[in-house]
């Protein structure tokens, strides 16, 4: 198989294929340096097809842009610094968050900072290691927001469809009633925390619901027509129509921290 002229290996794919999370990382490190937009499109395409999941393909899409954005938000945030009080780092993010996500009426508040901090595994200060295991998480979620159905859903103010990045247990806590599970069919919006690029599953939207067999369940959303086309976005059913359409959902719970 090749692309512009130059081949790709069949032992590259498969390597991205079999490898694990790093291995994937590094990799696409090197050819986000090395490989022209073209050949990055034929290597998605492959990587798709002999894995059987589509979902790598966005992954593999958007790792020169990822790359790219975190080296410059983190040079502006470092300014040749080995260490960054956290302060810093959530006074800088904002604005590149908010550029990429195409929010102009939203921004991150501190519950999910304290979420990114997490994510980032650092206390008072950040490294560099710290920022990138940060936007591995981040830039895909800020993607993902980017696209004009969950855009808006995460601008809506009322109802508010997503209320802010929220863990697994908060979700399951915020279904919790006085005297036991809310009604069947009420559900919250949430990104998986344990989902960083280039996971397939990184940026994808999961719903947490009550089911009608009184038990909590974790629903991936299948986004793909939204990393499609233009038109084809344009032209896709409104989300909030679609989740509001399963038999499962009804109602939204109101997000409540645990801490």
């Amino acid at each position: 198989m090749s692309t512009s002229g130059k081949p790709i290996s069949d032992l590259t794919v498969f390597k991205y294929c079999l490898g694990g999370l790093n291995e994937r990382a590094l990799l696409l490190r090197e050819m986000a340096t090395s490989a022209s937009d073209r050949e990055l499109l034929e290597f998605a395409h492959q990587v798709a097809l002999y894995s059987g999941c589509s979902h790598h393909r966005h992954q593999i899409r958007m790792a020169r842009n990822l790359i790219a954005e975190g080296t410059k938000v983190w040079s502006s945030i470092a300014r040749n610094n080995h260490l960054v009080h956290w302060e810093s780092v959530m006074y800088e993010i904002e604005e590149p968050f908010i550029n990429i996500a195409r929010s102009s009426t939203r921004s991150l508040n501190k519950q999910d900072f304290e979420l990114l901090r997490r994510l980032a595994g650092c206390q008072e200060y950040m490294a560099q290691e710290n920022f990138e295991k940060m936007w591995c998480w981040l830039y895909p979620v800020a993607l993902t927001l980017s696209k004009d159905s969950i855009n808006a859903l995460w601008n809506s103010g009322s109802p508010k469809w997503i209320e802010g990045f929220i863990t697994k247990e908060e979700a399951e806590f915020s279904l919790q009633g006085p005297s036991g599970l809310q009604e069947p069919g009420t559900f919250v919006l949430r990104f998986p925390t344990s989902r960083s690029w280039p996971h397939p599953d990184s940026g994808t939207l999961i719903v947490t619901y009550v089911g009608s067999d009184c038990i909590i369940h974790h629903r991936l959303l299948t986004l793909d027509s939204l990393y499609s086309s233009g038109e084809e976005e344009m032209n896709a059913k409104s989300l909030q129509d679609m989740l509001l359409a399963e038999p499962e959902l009804s109602r939204l719970a109101r997000i409540i921290r645990s801490h």
